[in-house]
């Protein structure tokens, strides 16, 4: 019940924000993007969004701007409706967890079995017809590359989160600090790459590449499952 009122929520919001002029449009978007990163439900964000388009379509109505109408800290006064929110409990964030995971395991998976090799000897092997084989490998690599990509995926988000809605920095960051900090992603990126290149070829085991497929649309329906039946 919660997940269809999100949705019609949604689709009334997203009416909502065609009325928005391109100022308080830009801060809205920055707005909402940080309550999707809140530890609230979905229905709770949509809520809260209504809310917020409401007041500010009003103010344009008046001739006023988004700062006019709650000030300068957007951070502060999210932060302030945030806390006065129901927050997820431990069991529904691992939900969460379990349910990104389901997905983004399916489409990467369904992209291996797309573009690995086996899969383009076995087409190339269909039309020439030559002897077919089925079985496509799962290497170190691969599942190197999965954990580095959901990995980075987390990372990204929670660095977008963080930086979200902040007031702007001072230039007299210290250019040393940008190089040093530079410097060590860049120097991570390159080891894990070498780890990649250096171990990553050693095939872990074969399947089936009808049973990946199997197992892949399995993923996904769970994920749909979940999303319908247990996450509001």
């Amino acid at each position: 019940m919660m997940k269809t009122e999100a949705k019609i929520l949604n689709q009334e919001n997203n009416e909502l924000d065609k009325r928005l002029t391109e100022e308080n449009n830009v801060v809205m978007t920055d707005m909402v993007c940080y309550l999707r990163l809140a530890n609230i439900s979905e229905h709770d964000q949509e809520v809260v969004r209504h809310d917020l388009l409401q007041m500010v379509l009003s103010a344009q109505e008046r001739g006023e701007d988004i700062k006019t109408l709650i000030g300068e800290d957007y951070k502060s006064f999210c932060d302030e409706v945030i806390a006065a929110l129901p927050q997820k409990s431990q069991k529904e964030r691992v939900i969460d967890l379990i349910d990104i995971l389901l997905l983004s395991t399916s489409i990467l998976g369904g992209i291996h079995i797309v573009l690995s090799k086996e899969t383009m000897e076995l087409i190339y092997n269909a039309v020439t017809g030559q002897q077919l084989n089925f079985q496509i490998s799962i290497s170190v690599g691969n599942l190197l590359s999965y954990v580095i990509i959901i990995a980075s995926t987390f990372f990204i988000i929670h660095i977008i989160g963080k930086n979200l809605l902040k007031p702007e920095k001072k230039h007299n960051q210290s250019k040393l600090k940008r190089f040093i900090i530079a410097g060590a992603i860049g120097g991570g990126l390159m080891a894990v790459f070498l780890i990649i290149a250096w171990v990553g070829r050693q095939i872990l085991f074969t399947v089936n590449v009808f049973a990946a497929c199997v197992f892949i649309i399995g993923l996904y329906i769970a994920h749909k499952l979940l999303q319908k039946f247990v996450i509001t």
